[in-house]
């Protein structure tokens, strides 16, 4: 009998052990920049409403190395349903290299949470980010074996995605693509690998201006690897610097078109963007080598950039496809 009234009781409690509380929220993930933009950062969390009740505000505390340096009532405007995420933004908080960030969710709408998991998150401030004088700048990614494993987004201060690449499909080749970031702005780059592996024989690099600022070996790293980058005031490779270095005929052109350009550039690889700054086309080039011609016909009419990448830096000019 007792038995009987033991396996009775827990039965019965089980499902108010497991039951959903109404006022519940928990940290995701952390999206913000993870080191100091100037002498700042602003934290960006990603929340969920893990309640059954729709969430209207939640208080979210900022501790710096143990202490607490904020409250910050987050107000929902839509609230948030049962599950549903939601990506705020903190106040700034003045941080330097080493200090340490923790966010404490303290209630959700007006009642204190009422579970306490998910509910703290925290991170080491890193190193400063790699400072680039311009605003575009080439992502190139050496893909393993499992390229459908590797990811990468680049992300402002908000916690916005500004660039993404990949999955792959093609394994141990490399991927490249071209982006125009905002001026003077702080940006986390982030390479995730899905099968917690790491890219074996691959990396990552940023290139601004033909020189490698950020470079992330494969084998330094498991499930993902961050650093962070800022942007300079120029928007690119400037055409007035470049355009006796560099010429086109015919412009616009339509089946093909001639690339031309000085002895002292030396240039190992060309390639074509579109106008999102994806390589197109691309081709080896001979060192000796002053002109070659490019075939069109794979290309809509539109606006292109042909970039010669050498020693000396990156070169582009204007390609109009008509």
């Amino acid at each position: 009998m007792k038995k009987l009234l033991l396996l009775s009781l827990l039965l019965f409690t089980a499902p108010q052990l497991h039951a959903q509380q109404e006022h519940d929220a928990r940290i995701l993930a952390y999206q913000g920049l993870r080191f100091a933009c100037g002498d700042s950062v602003t934290p960006v969390l990603r929340i969920e409403n893990a309640g059954s009740q729709s969430m209207f505000t939640c208080v979210v505390e900022t501790w710096k190395n143990g202490l607490s340096v904020n409250s910050f009532n987050w107000q929902l405007s839509p609230p948030a349903v049962t599950n549903e995420a939601r990506q705020p933004a903190m106040p700034i908080v003045g941080v330097t290299e080493g200090d340490v960030l923790e966010f404490h969710i303290i209630s959700v709408n007006g009642v204190p949470d009422e579970d306490s998991d998910g509910n703290v998150s925290s991170f080491t401030v890193g190193t400063a980010a790699t400072t680039c004088g311009l605003q575009t700048v080439e992502v190139e990614v050496l893909t393993d074996a499992q390229p459908e494993e590797t990811t990468w987004v680049i992300r402002d201060e908000l916690g916005q995605v500004v660039a993404q690449g990949g999955p792959y499909s093609n394994a141990s080749s490399i991927e490249a693509q071209w982006l125009s970031l905002p001026a003077d702005a702080c940006f986390g780059v982030e390479l995730t690998d899905a099968g917690s592996n790491g890219i074996n024989g691959g990396h990552l690099i940023v290139r601004c201006g033909g020189v490698d600022m950020i470079q992330v070996d494969g084998s330094t790293f498991t499930g993902e690897a961050y650093e962070g980058l800022h942007s300079g005031t120029v928007l690119g490779m400037s055409e007035a610097r470049y355009r006796p270095s560099l010429q086109l005929f015919p412009v616009p052109a339509h089946d093909q078109v001639e690339v031309r350009w000085s002895v002292p550039l030396s240039p190992d690889q060309l390639h074509v963007l579109d106008a999102a700054g994806r390589t197109v086309l691309e081709m080896g080039l001979a060192c000796s080598a002053q002109q070659t011609t490019l075939d069109l016909d794979q290309l809509v009419p539109g606006i292109y950039t042909v970039v010669l990448r050498t020693q000396q830096g990156a070169f582009a000019q204007r390609l109009l496809v008509n």
